[in-house]
């Protein structure tokens, strides 16, 4: 399809009538045209998928886009009669938003979180044999990044963790690469930029913390040279603990009731992408970090 085509088919998407699902609503929704079909089927095809295997694309500004101002990327999937799939679009890059509509379909499925995180599920039955139209987009508005759309008969357990949540699993798989701090210690260090990263390119850096159910702490994380952010997470803490400004100005802290013995995790992170310097982290009693602050 030439350049000239693609643009005059993106100008023509809102006058043609497709009408996006509601951004930011977990669980299946859809989207229809007037007359009842698509101009989704209309857009260029970027591959082909195939159950039980996954492809890597990324949506960027050369895709075409939605009326709601998404950009937009079409896969063909052949389906059989009463075949049931699960088709997950992951990424990490934007909140995902997931289109499947074919033979059989009155509606175009659509769905924003159902994967868990900002990722989108749609698990369906195939009504016909046929070849299918999947979607990968976003919710917000002109999000590009790299994303995996997977097709299978076994889907894998959904993430629980909210969109705009930390994936805890993620946290927990850091290393402390022999990095330690104890109650009543402070302790420096530096994002150097050598770091894991996590949401878009944060760097962090994950520290030990031996802790005895019952004892109550303050975590404190300060510094000149970036916005602080702070997590938390260990034995009995399910859901990462979090804080941006806690401490005042741009430094974070956490006060926190140790549920259980045992080692957790307390990780330095910077509030935006790529900030890197020097740091300084406390742990004390509650009351000794309020006399200091």
């Amino acid at each position: 399809m030439s350049t000239l085509w693609k643009l005059r088919l993106t100008a023509l998407l809102p006058a043609m009538g497709l009408l996006a699902a509601t951004a930011g609503a977990a669980g299946a929704q859809t989207a229809t045209s007037e007359g009842g079909g698509s101009i989704l089927m209309l857009l260029d095809v970027e591959g082909r998928l195939e159950v039980g295997g996954e492809v890597r694309s990324a949506l960027s500004s050369a895709d075409y886009v939605s009326p709601s101002d998404a950009f937009l990327e079409a896969w063909t999937l052949d389906g059989r009669t009463a075949e049931t799939v699960t088709v997950d679009l992951i990424t990490d890059a934007f909140d995902a938003y997931l289109f499947v509509l074919g033979p059989g379909f009155a509606e175009t499925l659509a769905d924003d979180d159902g994967a868990g995180g900002c990722n989108a599920r749609l698990t369906f039955t195939f009504l016909e044999d046929g070849t299918f139209r999947v979607v990968a987009s976003s919710a917000g508005s002109r999000q590009t990044g790299v994303y995996t759309l997977r097709v299978t008969n076994t889907p894998e357990p959904v993430e629980m963790y909210p969109c705009g949540g930390m994936n805890p699993e993620l946290l927990r798989s850091l290393p402390t690469d022999s990095r330690s701090i104890a109650v009543g210690d402070t302790v420096t260090g530096q994002l150097n930029g050598t770091e894991r990263t996590i949401e878009q390119g944060r760097y962090v850096q994950a520290w030990a913390l031996e802790g005895s159910a019952g004892q109550t702490v303050s975590i404190t994380l300060e510094s000149d040279a970036f916005d602080a952010y702070l997590y938390l997470l260990g034995p009995g803490i399910d859901q990462p603990r979090e804080d941006d400004d806690g401490a005042g100005d741009l430094n974070s802290r956490i006060t926190v009731t140790f549920p259980e013995d045992g080692t957790y995790l307390v990780i330095v992170s910077a509030l935006s992408a790529g900030d890197t310097g020097a740091f300084r982290l406390t742990v004390a009693p509650p009351e000794e970090e309020m006399e200091e602050g």
